[in-house]
């Protein structure tokens, strides 16, 4: 497959006309036959991986230094006769060949399965005609549409309609949507959220974002340390089982012995030396472990993955989804002057629509059903009008009917968004204070690792009023703590790696018993190697990282690790 045109960092500084000629498209899309050129070109738009054949892996499991002496046993104890030798040799290396290839088939299997799960369709302009193809039929050059719900089939620069709200989550940790407007660029793998624009796109497959991350595992592959544990023992083995078997030989030929004797004394000899059951014995342990993890939904494709895990020194974790839940909680209101924290949430929950399925909105809802009676209150307010969440007011607004038929607004969002509806001043705290005030709220919040969010409403002049603020946060899993306080009591050290701001970082740190030495991700990058290990070795985790970060974290990790060991 042939590189892209130009790359994703690339596409960021043209202009969409600029990109648009490098690309050798138009606003309208491609043609059906340039569409079927390029991706004779490029290849599809998929993540490759290098594919074993099924023979090769099921011969990889007879070759290796313990295999071969077991199939020298074998072979003679077939030249000898002793076919009961035989049978009970071969038997043992055909239980270690079924055993581990069965396990790594049934979940390359599952793997296979989840692939045709989670196959995207995309709805793409060709011959100036929109039309739903396989995302896997996308190029370079394809113009195509994206709605609420749609996962980004490759990266892309938007060129046309209003706003996305994306979640990137699942590339930066980020847990709040990220605003993306034309002619900003979006990532293969990122969710949308909110909105529908026309997006080029840029790179496919291989040479996307998710891509390079993915290549970057790829040959990140090493030998695993159990493989190098039984390699070791097999090696010894060979070489104490040589050196008898060469004394032997040096002794009968002193003694003018038989030479039968000597290939039977050899066999029993090779016998005794040889743990012939230790791989099979093993591969069935791991498989046990692998069967108990499959039943919690964990898919092992490698057996020896299961000893990695119980010899691993340093566990670098997610946040987002990992050690939180991924989903915004309402935790804390602060209600300012002549409102209550009733009066807060009510008036979010007004300025909230639950059928757009906005995490924001979905967290005050949530936490509004959590207040005794409050449903109740709802319902005795009509919702005349709503104005969704609009990038550019940054807020959004319904109009409301009190039980008394008076009419007022209501609104929730940016904080400044609120501020600026207002006259420069704030109403809080039983006097009239600059609305700097509300930025020591905003900071008092984000030091705890919450974000704040505004709301107000309108009185009976039609003056804006600002009610108070809304913390929310996504919370760790209830079993995060006890889970990392297990890992440290076995010796591993945990790091926490998160997209997210710093502060909320520490904060999140603070409450699953990590500690709070929390670094940037740019603080190990472009310095000498032996300063970039100390940074990562003495620090609790990083925020506002990107993938190629997350791999540079654990190159680093694991290069300090074997300079210590050897």
């Amino acid at each position: 497959m042939n590189q892209n045109i130009m790359s994703t960092d690339e596409a960021k500084e043209v202009s969409v006309a600029e990109l648009l000629e490098k690309l050798s498209s138009s606003e309208r899309g491609l043609t059906d036959s340039e569409a079927k050129e390029r991706l004779q070109k490029y290849g599809p738009n998929e993540i490759t991986e290098k594919k074993t054949s099924v023979i090769v892996k099921l011969l990889g499991y007879f070759w290796g230094p313990i295999p071969w002496m077991i199939e020298v046993a074998a072979v003679l104890s077939a030249v000898l006769h002793r076919w009961e030798d035989f049978a009970i040799i071969l038997a043992l290396l055909l239980l270690n060949v079924t055993v581990g290839f069965w396990q790594e088939h049934k979940a390359d299997n599952a793997i296979e399965l989840l692939k045709q799960k989670l196959a995207l369709k995309a709805r793409v302009r060709r011959d100036n005609k929109w039309l739903e193809v396989s995302a896997s039929e996308i190029v370079p050059g394809d113009v195509i549409r994206l709605r609420l719900g749609d996962i980004f089939p490759a990266d892309v620069k938007l060129i046309d309609g209003d706003y996305l709200l994306v979640d990137e989550s699942a590339l930066t940790g980020e847990s709040l949507p990220v605003e993306k407007h034309v002619p900003d660029v979006a990532y293969s793998g990122s969710v949308i959220r909110q909105g529908e624009m026309d997006a080029l796109v840029v790179a496919t497959g291989m040479n996307t974002f998710f891509g390079k991350t993915a290549r970057l595992v790829e040959e990140a592959k090493t030998r695993s340390h159990f493989q190098k544990a039984v390699i070791k023992i097999g090696d010894y083995l060979i070489v104490f089982a040589l050196a008898l078997v060469a004394f032997t030989f040096l002794v009968v030929l002193f003694r003018h012995e038989s030479m039968l004797e000597f290939f039977q004394f050899a066999l029993v000899l090779l016998v005794a030396a040889i743990p012939a059951a230790l791989p099979a014995v093993l591969s069935v342990s791991m498989a046990v472990g692998a069967i108990t993890l499959a039943r919690d939904g964990a898919i092992v494709s490698k057996l020896a993955a299961v000893e990695e895990m119980a010899g691993m020194d340093i566990l670098c974790s997610d946040k987002t989804g990992t050690i939180t839940k991924n989903e915004l909680v309402l935790t804390e209101i602060n209600p300012f002057k002549d409102f209550s924290e009733n009066d807060v949430l009510l008036f979010a929950s007004l300025a909230s629509r639950g059928e757009d399925r906005d995490p924001i909105d979905d967290a005050i809802l949530a936490g509004a059903k959590t207040m005794q009676g409050f449903s109740g209150l709802a319902k005795r307010y009509r919702i005349l009008s709503f104005k969704p969440f609009d990038p550019v007011s940054k807020r959004t607004e319904a109009t409301i009917e009190d039980p008394a038929g008076n009419r007022f607004l209501v609104t929730k969002g940016a904080t400044q968004a609120i501020s600026a509806l207002l006259n420069s001043k704030v109403t809080m705290d039983s006097k009239v204070t600059p609305g700097s005030q509300v930025d020591e709220y905003i900071n008092e919040f984000a030091s705890r690792g919450y974000r704040a969010l505004g709301v107000g409403r309108t009185d009976a002049h039609g003056s804006w009023h600002f009610a108070g603020l809304i913390a929310l946060y996504d919370p760790p899993r209830e079993d995060s703590a006890e889970t990392i306080r297990t890992a440290q009591s076995m010796g591993v050290n945990v790091k926490m790696i998160t997209g997210d701001h710093i502060a909320i970082a520490k904060e999140i740190s603070r409450q699953v018993n990590l500690k709070s030495d929390i670094m940037l991700a740019t603080s190990f990058l472009d310095v000498p190697d032996r300063k970039a290990e100390e940074i990562v070795e003495n620090s609790d985790g990083f925020a506002q990282v990107f993938p190629e970060h997350k791999y540079h974290i654990v190159a680093v990790s694991y290069t300090h690790l074997r300079a210590h060991e050897t």
